[in-house]
């Protein structure tokens, strides 16, 4: 019965609300109850009042004062709060936090990366089948002469040959350029790239050589954003003419850490530093012309990058020096410089967020191993590499190709796909 009344004075207050009503509000409530719609226990329970007062709110007397600002009385049920919206849904490009994880990824992409850097002086054994004269028949022609019939068979000829081609699992995939940035985030990333022609104008005559490395990895933040330490683990497929160096398997798994001096929330400017570790772990025990086995370092990558956004564009730089535990291995100075510009921005509603096309320029510069004629040999190298970038809510879809400019070019074309979830 209490909540019938309750229902009853609330619809009956809705329709003597208005300021023409305000004469005969007293008399309906009170008609109302002499009608037996509600006892005198509702009354007393404050839920309406017998006679209300102009000016008074309903289900208050004097009894039940109205309630501080911000409170609702105790007989109504409480206020739900609003269903929360998260700030990235909001706003593609909000900050809410310093530095790193999902805020940091509103500013700028990854590299897209150009690397693969080392060549080795192998011995290649090719088997081929060609017709050789295998003997000479003798048939005498009757009038005391002899005539010379050479016999002819297919033989197999093996042929040796040297080569500078890749180890697949050398000095690749190993860079903080390789779908990687100076900026600390969190995120999962997938990152593929194809060589078209390695070492093409090394060996010529040799045939196309050709490699595959899909490469996984990821990434998560600390000390509020301005720290990271990811893990990524290259594979490669390296094929050559007639498969006399193919080579397959998992590449050295490689530790990143970040650091951010300056991580600005703002304006998205970072200045930071880290050091990248790449273990001996992958395969490709080979043996190299000179009768060795190919080194396999630890290599120390310690680097320095900045980050630097103007409104619709950003610019991006890294510094590095790989050092290698094997002197046989080479020293590699690098230089990586890179601008993207928001072509498109969507609102946050949107699926495509926005869309980035960028370019890069990566200097490489090996500080040992130069001579062309060594069992090692890697070349000066000024590749660049430009593609676009696609943005999603919580994903980014980017490809590109890199082209070397300076001879000897290392390879011919790189195709690379790259795709970054964030969390």
């Amino acid at each position: 019965m209490v909540r019938l009344c309750f229902v009853g004075f609330l619809v009956v207050g809705l329709v003597v609300g208005s300021d023409a009503a305000k004469g005969s509000e007293g008399g309906v409530l009170e008609e109302w109850v002499a009608d037996g719609w509600c006892d005198g226990a509702s009354r007393k329970a404050g839920m309406i009042p017998a006679v209300r007062a102009p000016g008074t709110p309903l289900g208050l007397d004097a009894q039940h004062p109205p309630p501080p600002p911000g409170k609702v009385p105790p007989e109504l049920p409480p206020i739900a709060p609003p269903p929360r919206v998260l700030e990235e849904l909001v706003t593609p490009f909000a900050v809410p936090t310093t530095g790193g994880g999902f805020q940091g990824r509103a500013f700028n992409e990854s590299f897209d990366g150009d690397l693969l850097a080392a060549f080795y002086r192998r011995t290649v054994v090719s088997r081929q089948t060609e017709i050789r004269q295998v003997g000479t028949r003798l048939i005498p022609d009757g009038q005391g002469n002899v005539i010379l019939i050479p016999i002819f068979a297919p033989v197999v000829v093996e042929h040796r040959r040297q080569v500078l081609i890749p180890v697949g699992t050398r000095y690749n995939g190993i860079s903080i350029t390789d779908n990687d940035s100076p900026r600390p985030t969190d995120r999962l990333y997938y990152h593929h790239s194809y060589y078209d022609g390695i070492a093409a104008q090394l060996n010529p005559g040799f045939g196309n050589v050709t490699l595959h490395r899909p490469m996984i990895g990821f990434e998560t933040t600390f000390l509020g954003g301005n720290a990271s330490i990811g893990l990524r683990l290259p594979f490669v497929q390296l094929h050559t003419p007639g498969g006399l160096a193919d080579e397959q398997g998992a590449g050295d798994l490689t530790i990143l850490t970040k650091f951010a001096f300056l991580n600005d929330p703002q304006t998205g400017d970072v200045l930071s530093a880290g050091l990248i570790i790449t273990t001996p772990t992958g395969v490709g025990n080979v043996l190299l012309a000179d009768g060795t086995r190919v080194p396999h370092s630890t290599l120390f990558q310690p680097w320095v990058g900045f980050i630097g956004v103007f409104d619709r564009w950003y610019v991006q730089g890294v510094s590095a020096l790989i050092a290698p535990t094997d002197s046989r291995d080479t020293t590699l100075l690098t230089h990586s410089l890179a601008a993207g510009w928001w072509l498109y921005r969507a609102p946050a509603d949107r699926l495509i967020r926005g869309i980035i096309p960028v370019v890069e320029f990566h200097l490489r510069t090996p500080l040992n191993n130069r001579n062309r004629d060594g069992v090692v040999f890697v070349p000066d190298m000024l590749n660049i590499t430009t593609g676009v970038h696609i943005r999603f809510p919580f994903a980014a879809l980017g490809g590109g190709i890199s082209v070397p400019t300076i001879a000897p070019r290392p390879w011919n074309v790189e195709a690379i796909v790259n795709l970054t979830l964030w969390f």
